[in-house]
């Protein structure tokens, strides 16, 4: 291993720029991002054709992580690198196309998180801001004493942003002073900025000259790898490669090991507030994020529902997380019974579709009012893994492949520095924290959920049962 050996990195998501950046902040000099995604021409923009996870509106950053409190110290990590950023954008004299000064990569909006029981998960995260300097940074909507304190620093309005108190009968819940929402598609083409103009870091996009469509090795022990095959048919070389594929990483794991990582999609859908009402856009761009239901250990919650502020465009993206959807591919007889990603469906399982008229007509009546309808909905895939614990290591029996995915939906806000891992891997440096993503830190007897790998399954999209037509999109309201 040198300096300018050849890197090459299969995905250009969060995990995927961010281990190219980190590598030329390393020192390495050779390093190529392939992706599918045509992202010279749509610059990660959702509203320009962007369909990837990281390719969104926006994405949460929260330090709020229970007792798994190396997240919370790599999100105030993140935290402060996504201050400098916008610092650094809104000066800098050269821009690539799609960034302006005007920009903000983070908005520090606050993010409240409700439900109506008394669950513990959030003790348990206060007693570690507690730790860290930072309860007062957090607010529990029924402690009088945070409740003035809001009053005091700002953050009232955001304790109760759509008027549930007196609703939800037994309603609890914090808001998070600290938190707030990145500008997914901003982020990435910043970072992607930072590492091209290293000189060290290129990227080659695309569904012909980007899709990797297989790893070459050195012979059929697969040991070694020596570069990657593109749908083109040509060859490239690498002396490393690092699959960063997001929901399509299982594929290329071996097939004892899949059952860490699992392709697995939630919904989302979009609103579009009215043009001629400046008094939505205005209270819906400035609330915070906000989670109803939805508990930290448990990967799906009946009605569990979370909503962002509202975009410049009126855009209002809310998900759910009632269930995770898998896809099969029958006809692929040796990922037959592994989950991949797919744009196929368009519209809403029926019971995810019942978990947002809930939602709407408890929380939103004055956009129901005003007829606000579902503009579109999307699966959204990513890579699950036990526990949601993220995979960072070399994948095994090879001595040059690294895997570096298990998003589990909340790996973006790790941007700024999740790519340092990678890093550590090929620098043979041991960053703190690197021991939580070893593939192997959690024993097949300790996982806490077994991969659907039923093709028939009513959480298989082919046999779900779909929404049957987009017209009920607008009965919502």
């Amino acid at each position: 291993m040198t300096k300018d050996s050849k890197i090459i990195v299969i995905g250009s998501g969060a995990f995927g720029i961010s281990a190219a950046y980190h590598l030329s902040e390393g020192g390495y000099t050779n390093i190529t991002v392939f992706d599918k995604g045509d992202y010279n021409h749509n610059l990660f923009d959702p509203l320009k054709g962007a369909n990837a996870p990281s390719t969104d509106y926006n994405k949460l950053v929260r330090a709020s992580y229970i007792d798994k409190t190396h997240y919370q110290n790599l999100a105030l990590q993140s935290l402060q690198i996504y201050y400098k950023w916008n610092e650094q954008l809104e000066h800098a004299a050269f821009l690539p196309n799609g960034l302006k000064n005007t920009d903000k990569i983070f908005r520090n909006t606050g993010y409240v998180r409700f439900d109506d029981v008394e669950n513990k998960e959030e003790a348990k995260t206060l007693a570690h801001f507690e730790k860290q300097g930072l309860r007062s940074f957090e607010y529990d909507i029924n402690n009088e004493d945070d409740i003035l304190r809001s009053k005091i620093t700002g953050w009232y309005s955001k304790i109760d942003p759509l008027g549930q108190k007196g609703k939800v009968k037994t309603l609890t819940g914090v808001l998070d002073s600290i938190a707030g929402v990145v500008n997914a598609n901003k982020g990435l083409l910043w970072l992607k900025y930072l590492s091209e103009r290293s000189g060290n870091v290129k990227f080659v996009f695309g569904p012909l000259h980007g899709e990797i469509e297989k790893i070459i090795y050195s012979d059929a022990t697969k040991i070694k790898a020596v570069g990657v095959q593109t749908k083109d048919g040509k060859k490239h070389d690498a002396d490393f490669v690092v699959i960063a594929a997001g929901g399509y990483t299982p594929a290329f794991l071996p097939s004892e090991k899949r059952d860490r990582i699992e392709s697995v999609a939630s919904t989302i859908i979009f609103l579009q507030i009215p043009h001629d009402r400046p008094d939505l856009l205005k209270k819906y761009q400035n609330i915070p994020m906000i989670n109803w239901r939805m508990r930290y250990q448990e990967n799906i919650v009946k009605d569990g529902i979370y909503m962002f502020p509202a975009t410049e465009e009126g855009i209002i993206k809310i998900g759910a997380n009632d269930e995770l959807w898998r896809y099969f591919d029958e006809n692929n007889e040796t990922l037959k019974n592994v989950s991949t990603p797919t744009d196929k469906f368009k519209l809403l399982p029926k019971e995810s579709f019942e978990s947002y008229k809930t939602f709407f007509s408890q929380w939103l009546k004055d956009l129901k009012d005003a007829n606000v309808h579902i503009e579109k909905s999307k699966f959204c895939f990513d890579a699950i893994s036990q526990k949601n614990e993220f995979v960072i290591d070399f994948v095994p029996g090879t001595e040059n492949v690294i895997i570096s995915s298990g998003g589990s939906f909340h790996g973006f806000k790790f941007l700024p520095v999740i790519g340092r891992f990678v890093e550590g891997l090929i620098s043979e440096k041991n960053y703190q924290y690197s021991e939580y993503f070893k593939l192997d830190s959690i024993k097949d007897n300790d996982f806490d959920r077994k991969p659907l790998k039923d093709v028939y399954s009513d959480h298989s999209l082919k046999y779900a049962g779909l929404v049957e037509r987009k017209q009920y999109y607008f009965e919502i309201r």
